[in-house]
């Protein structure tokens, strides 16, 4: 996961006015019914996909991932039909965030496994992931009504439009993802990877192992460094060209456009070169 900074959005002409207009007519439905059919007639989210694309390289902004999580879609991040909590936590209700519909700042652009319920063909023992209908919040939180009170809800997803939270889940050599222990200072935060893990299919079996083979890569450019600059006989001229190419080929599988650039990040912090890679 990397953050998606949303001010870079480039919206297109005249979109903001239909949002706003459409916005207005879900505030004066008469019930929710009529405000599922406006939603229902009106998904101009979808006219989006190329901006919120772009903003990514075309990569799903939970997974990281291009084509091996499937075709990719607008995922509404706070779900605008009904809300539910994990099993076993209650909320103060379900109501879905119908007032964000049109809002392109709860739009998160997302590939299907992450967003859609779908269970791992790769390993039947593994839960269904799928984001769906779920916006799990912390038993006891407060429950938003409107925009400005959405910050006072504790959250239990990950936020790749929040800058602190990408920090929070990083990935081990066999590609699995995991809670950056460094980068945890509040609790709750593993809770949090742990969750974003189930509900976005982070887990997903094809996922974790392409993963694993950019962490080989990765590690296999480190090592030949490692290597070169051990020489007991010293550092030859085309040793010296050779570390360079490595280290800007390392760079580019950092780069922010790269798919699973995070984990070739998380390899380079693994082996103390974080200097190389370039910052989350």
């Amino acid at each position: 996961m990397r953050y998606i900074n949303m001010d870079e959005i480039v919206l297109p002409d005249g979109w903001l006015n239909k949002a706003a207009k459409l916005n207005q007519m879900l505030l004066n439905a008469a019930d929710d019914k009529e405000r599922q059919t406006i939603i229902e007639k009106n998904q101009i989210w979808k006219q989006l996909f190329v901006p919120l694309s772009e903003l990514s390289k075309g990569k799903c902004w939970y997974s990281e991932a291009l084509d091996v999580m499937s075709d990719r879609d607008i995922d509404h991040f706070r779900p605008k039909g009904i809300a539910k909590n994990i099993k076993g936590i209650k909320r103060a209700d379900e109501d879905g965030y119908w007032w964000l519909a049109y809002d392109y700042e709860n739009y998160r652009f997302s590939s299907q496994y992450s967003n859609e319920p779908r269970r791992d063909k790769f390993d039947s023992a593994k839960v269904a992931g799928g984001k769906w209908v779920y916006f799990p919040l912390f038993e006891g939180s407060f429950v938003a009504k409107n925009k400005p009170r959405c910050k006072d809800e504790e959250i239990m997803l990950l936020d790749p439009c929040d800058a602190d939270d990408p920090n929070l889940l990083t990935f081990d050599s066999k590609g699995k993802a995991i809670a950056n222990a460094p980068a945890i200072l509040d609790v709750r935060d593993k809770i949090r990877v742990e969750t974003s893990i189930k509900l976005y299919h982070l887990d997903h079996t094809p996922l974790e192992e392409l993963r694993e083979r950019v962490w080989d890569f990765c590690q296999r450019m480190v090592d030949e460094i490692r290597t070169i600059s051990n020489d007991p006989e010293g550092i030859s001229n085309f040793g010296r060209y050779r570390v360079k190419f490595l280290k800007d080929e390392i760079r580019r599988l950092t780069k922010r456009d790269v798919q699973l650039s995070a984990v070739a990040i998380a390899c380079c912090e693994e082996n103390g070169l974080a200097f190389i890679s370039e910052r989350r």
